[in-house]
């Protein structure tokens, strides 16, 4: 960027204007930029960078002074920036820039207030001292941002003079459309080249990435000055930052991650700020601006609320890149693994669940479910594959350590999957549902972590596992009868969300790939009924069934110690007494036709008898 001359030329002089200013008519046609200045040597690079983006004829500045009282310092500092402002507007290329001195305490609050008045199109910040490696917003940038009434641009400036190249990165998402419109601007009114770039994983190929930026710029206004880049790399990141030099300014999105978000998976935006070697614009969308959006985007109904094509084209593009297995899939998928495993064997709830919350299953599924409503045959196999290699992984695992750490008798965990019922499918319905519904309503991404604990798909796989190696083949069908249901569930429940939410299959080539697509979905529509027969056949008897009263009563007067389900096919009851007196064969079958009753099946009956011998008390002779 041009630096500020030394000398000050005073021009005409610019109008200055108090809290309560009114701005004209033709100031709110323009194209409104609020700058708020602190610094005197950020102040003229802003100033032109501002001028750039709002452009020459209809732009407008606002150099916003916020002042924390009217003494000579303020006043000091406000002449400062005012002869910066005059020898700024002497340049060629600028817009009219106007000074307005806002006194307050909270700067945050007077930027706000200004741009509220104004009704401005942009605000633009700019870091104050920003040390490389270690760029923090701070609170007045995170304030701003977060309560704006417009888009917020910040400005983290660089040692190099100038920027020849601007690079904006982009993915398929609306944020990188928003982006790619701010480097447009900033082209037109820099005169600089403009260069998308895009980073591709290498299980894409690099013909497909390339479709998908092209697609996405050509909704952008003035995209054909647009250059398209594509490369290929793992983390995208260090993919950016090794093709730009200190001459590239970039233009980033903010990340609109949760803090948790953006701990696991990392902040891209954040990175780029930190060691870009160049200077980097950060855009930052409103909350307000984006409700906006999204609504005029989206045709809305009360009961059917109906995705944009943009918003279908976005969740396609998570779900290809979601199916497609990696590293950290396998990484996740031996360490969730491993908890469930251990917390299954120690019987302990608490860790098992930790387990879910860890386990990756549920992104290819849903994945599986997109493929599947809109007939996307290479994204169901690769969903599909992933997901198989992901069970394939799980029950190595399980079965491992079955072997390693060898159990007298299957915990209440093991049991609990090993005997699953309608009821367990009834979750996993809700669970698809949730599942989908979050992938395509990004403001509820919060609910993922309850599905992933609702689902519960890595327990079943690792149960399966410990089972089969503990000879425990009953139970080993049960847990992989759970999760057979558990997935056919989760996929067919996000097909019929994301078909509710407007996405339909695309147009098939050819009778053939129609014929193959109705296969698959009769497949698994057929799934639905055979899974709940076998649920059904193979629940787990409870003891909440058994009437105790009736039992103790046909037992009386032996004291019912205990009443247990030992086992299940076929059913075994076992009652511990204590008695004084024998217990007749007739009384047995009494009590074991009760059990059958209440249970609705053949009921074996075992009766472990305690028997009690009372001494006398002999008086001795006085």
């Amino acid at each position: 960027m041009t630096r500020i001359p030394e000398s000050y030329e005073i021009q005409k002089p610019l109008r200055e204007y108090s809290n309560g200013h009114q701005p004209t008519a033709s100031v709110k046609e323009r194209y409104t930029i609020v700058v708020p200045l602190a610094n005197p040597y950020t102040a003229p690079i802003l100033l032109e960078l501002a001028s750039a983006i709002a452009g020459k004829d209809n732009g407008h500045i606002l150099a916003l002074v916020v002042t924390s009282g009217y003494g000579k310092e303020a006043d000091d500092r406000v002449d400062q920036i005012y002869k910066i402002i005059r020898a700024v507007r002497k340049w060629e290329d600028t817009c009219e820039i106007e000074l307005v001195k806002h006194p307050g305490m909270q700067v945050a609050a007077g930027i706000l207030e200004i741009a509220q008045q104004y009704e401005a199109n942009q605000i633009l910040l700019g870091l104050s001292d920003p040390v490389r490696g270690q760029v923090e917003l701070g609170d007045v940038a995170q304030a701003v941002t977060e309560h704006a009434p417009c888009d917020v641009l910040i400005y983290r400036d660089s040692d190099s003079p100038g920027f020849t190249r601007i690079v904006v990165p982009v993915g398929g998402s609306i944020a990188s459309r928003v982006t790619v419109s701010m480097g447009v601007r900033l082209a037109k009114g820099t005169d600089r080249p403009c260069e998308a770039l895009h980073v591709y994983t290498n299980h894409r190929p690099e013909w497909e990435s390339r479709m998908r930026v092209e697609k996405m710029l050509a909704s952008v206004r003035g995209y054909n000055i647009v250059q398209t880049k594509v490369v290929g790399g793992i983390n995208e990141a260090d993919t950016v930052l090794g093709n730009i030099g200190e001459n590239d300014i970039l233009v980033v999105g903010k990340s609109e991650r949760s803090s948790l978000e953006k701990w696991l998976y990392g902040n891209t935006a954040q990175r780029l700020l930190d060691r870009a070697p160049g200077p980097v614009l950060l855009v930052a969308r409103s909350q307000e601006h984006s409700a906006d959006q999204a609504q005029n985007r989206r045709r809305l109904s009360w009961l059917r609320p109906v995705l944009a094509d943009i918003e279908q084209d976005q969740i396609v593009w998570g779900a290809q890149d979601t199916a497609a297995p990696s590293l950290d899939y396998f990484v996740l998928i031996i360490v969730a693994s491993m908890l469930a495993s251990l917390g299954l064997l120690l019987d302990s709830g608490a860790v098992v669940i930790g387990a879910m919350l860890v386990a990756p299953l549920m992104g290819p599924i849903v994945s599986f479910g997109v493929g599947l409503v809109t007939a996307r045959f290479r994204l169901l196999r690769q969903a599909a594959v992933t997901v198989a290699l992901g069970i394939l992984t799980a029950f190595a695992v399980g079965f491992i350590l079955g072997k390693l750490v060898p159990l007298n008798a299957p915990t209440q965990e093991l049991l609990g999957r090993g005997y699953p019922s309608i009821l367990d499918a009834g979750v996993a319905v809700g669970a698809g549902f949730i599942a989908a519904y979050a992938t395509a309503r990004r403001g509820i991404p919060a609910a993922l972590s309850g599905v992933a604990i609702a689902a519960a798909l890595v327990p079943p796989v690792n149960a399966f596992g410990l089972n089969l190696a503990f000879g425990e083949t009953r139970l080993a069908l049960g847990a992989a009868l759970l999760f057979c249901a558990n997935m056919v569930s989760i996929a067919l429940v996000a097909a019929l969300v994301f078909f509710w939410l407007g996405m339909r299959p695309r147009r098939l080539p050819n009778y053939r790939h129609r014929l193959r697509y109705a296969a698959i979905l009769t497949t698994l529509v057929l799934m639905v009924p055979v899974l709940v027969i076998m649920l059904n056949f193979g629940r787990r008897v409870s003891t909440e069934r058994i009437s105790d009263s009736a039992v103790k009563a046909v037992l009386a007067p032996a004291q019912v110690l205990d009443i247990a389900v030992v086992d299940h096919d076929p059913v075994v009851v076992q009652a511990t007494i204590m008695t004084s007196d024998d217990l007749p064969r007739e009384t047995v079958n009494i009590a074991q036709d009760i059990l059958s009753s209440d249970l609705g099946e053949p009921v074996k009956l075992q009766v472990i008898v305690h028997r009690v011998v009372e001494g006398s008390i002999s008086q001795r002779p006085e």
